[in-house]
């Protein structure tokens, strides 16, 4: 994304200070059995998820290009009583101090070429025996959230996208349908879910 992205977001964040809301319910089931150890959220927004994780007992670092949502993120986290790292950066350009147990992506990738660096840098940042969890809406939903036909991939574009991970899952969930227009027929809306896992490089 460029600056005119950031800038647009940031100004929705200012606009809507209150977009704090709950933790995504798919993430929260995909982690329910995890041990807990180091999270990285790439593209936390205001920190839901990152938030919900250090609950869970993760040392989490968050991060968004949106100024505005790291401070609504930080001030969550003083809220709530919870230690979280939130920094303001680009998860396209971002490069990893350090190899997460966890690393995930909610509704977050940013579309086109770009989502491609995104995942990349998700590779970077997994490290050996972890988990990569990608949650976001399904190509199939581009026209009814608004977006071009590259803004949103498939569940197969983004295995591809994954190189040298074992794939646990990989499937299109099913939510209610947040963009209005029921009326069409349209009472669901797809879900793109991907798991996978970075293989132990064992040596000889």
């Amino acid at each position: 994304m460029g600056e005119t992205d950031q800038e647009f977001w940031d100004e929705a964040y200012k606009q809507e200070p209150d977009q704090a809301g709950v933790p995504d319910h798919f993430l929260e089931q995909e982690v329910a059995e995890l041990e807990p150890g180091t999270a990285v959220d790439l593209g936390c927004g205001v920190g839901d998820n990152a938030l919900m994780l250090a609950g869970r007992g993760w040392q989490v670092t968050g991060l968004d290009f949106a100024t505005e949502a790291i401070k609504l993120a930080n001030q969550a986290a003083h809220d709530k009583g919870l230690i979280a790292d939130f920094i303001a950066a680009d998860t396209t350009t971002w490069q990893p101090p350090q190899q997460y147990d966890l690393v995930i992506i909610t509704y977050a990738l940013p579309g086109g070429q770009k989502s491609k660096q995104a995942l990349n840098t998700a590779l970077k940042a997994l490290a050996q025996g972890g988990t990569l969890i990608v949650i976001e809406w399904d190509n199939s939903m581009a026209a009814a959230c608004g977006f071009g036909e590259d803004d949103l991939m498939s569940v197969e574009e983004i295995v591809a996208n994954l190189p040298g991970l074992a794939i646990l899952r990989a499937e299109v969930r099913q939510v209610e349908n947040p963009f209005g227009n029921e009326d069409a027929g349209q009472s669901t809306a797809n879900v793109a879910l991907v798991r996978a896992q970075k293989p132990v490089q064992r040596s000889l």
